[in-house]
């Protein structure tokens, strides 16, 4: 089917260029160190496309999530790793199914309604949430809307009819961000369109003065389009809440004991290294806010984290 293309693990996602340095335990040409065990079980890694977390070029994956599952089959040996590139939609449907090899998935995001069939580990991944974001160089027309912990008051910048934006028609941001939106959806300085992938471009035109992003997707659609240009993510009052996503199974015998060999390596390692694969898809301001949210979500034996981040501390 065209949705199903496979790859071997060691010609795509263990062969991938890793700068970071965090997967010491590879040989030099990427490969996982071999298990001399005779029954290794065949571990299948579904890939949904989502920019920058799973990036498919010609054949050959990246991104922040292709990295980070790279790291956690590299502390699993006695798998066979096979990669799949699937829909999101499909993989829960196979995961729901619970038949044949054993499927995983990085990039998950726990609900009731998920644990129903699919085990789930402790949290892997930490994403800042959906921001404003803006030229670096207008920052300062924004310092009006800010609250006093430096967090922007959405419901102000969106009634301001000299600062035009852009949002997706029919996109989530979350229900706060949605709820102020709402208010303003119908005004002309709320540009509604279709697809969010030249707002960046738009920003750099001038055509805009702000747009809604995670801030590693607004980096990603930088580095793509404009590379010249310097964005910044502005936290919003009230949505500064850092998100979690994991990985996980089908939840099956062997699924269960996938993921309680990977809670094990996530206690041995609780300063979560493998987050660095997402900070180098930040902005040089959002990675510092990400590392002090980071530190903050470490330290707090993992409640809710609440970063009171100034922009102007980050530069």
């Amino acid at each position: 089917m065209a949705w199903a293309h496979w790859h071997k693990a060691r010609s795509l996602a263990f062969g991938l260029t890793c700068t970071l340095g965090l997967l010491s335990v590879l040989t030099p040409h990427g490969a996982v160190a071999e298990d001399t065990s005779p029954d290794h079980q065949s571990l299948v890694w579904a890939v949904p496309s989502f920019a920058p977390a799973f990036i498919n070029e010609s054949g050959k994956l990246s991104g922040y999530a292709a990295d980070t599952q790279n790291w956690f089959a590299a502390q699993l040996p006695q798998y066979d790793h096979d990669v799949l590139l699937v829909p999101l939609a499909r993989l829960l449907a196979e995961m729901k199914n619970g038949d044949g090899d054993l499927r995983c998935s990085t990039t998950l995001i726990p609900t009731p309604e998920r644990r129903k069939y699919i085990t789930f580990a402790d949290t892997v991944l930490l994403h800042l949430p959906v921001s404003v974001v803006i030229r670096a160089e207008d920052e300062d027309r924004f310092t009006p809307y800010l609250n006093d912990e430096g967090h922007i008051e959405l419901d102000r910048v969106l009634g301001d009819e000299n600062l035009s934006a852009a949002i997706r028609i029919g996109r989530a941001y979350g229900r706060n961000v949605d709820t102020h939106i709402n208010q303003f959806r119908e005004t002309n300085q709320v540009m509604q369109v279709a697809e969010d992938t030249k707002f960046v471009r738009m920003l750099d035109l001038g055509r805009i003065d702000w747009t809604l992003y995670f801030p590693s997707e607004a980096e990603y659609y930088r580095r793509l389009l404009t590379p010249e240009l310097a964005i910044k993510a502005l936290p919003i009052a009230g949505n500064t809440t850092l998100l979690e996503g994991t990985i996980g199974c089908a939840n099956t015998p062997l699924g269960k004991q996938t993921i309680a060999k990977i809670n094990t390596i996530i206690e041995e390692n609780p300063t979560m290294p493998w987050t660095e694969f997402y900070a180098q898809w930040l902005g040089p301001s959002d990675r510092e806010w990400f590392y002090a949210a980071r530190d903050q979500y470490i330290h707090s034996e993992h409640f809710e984290t609440r970063l009171e981040y100034s922009p102007s501390a980050a530069q």
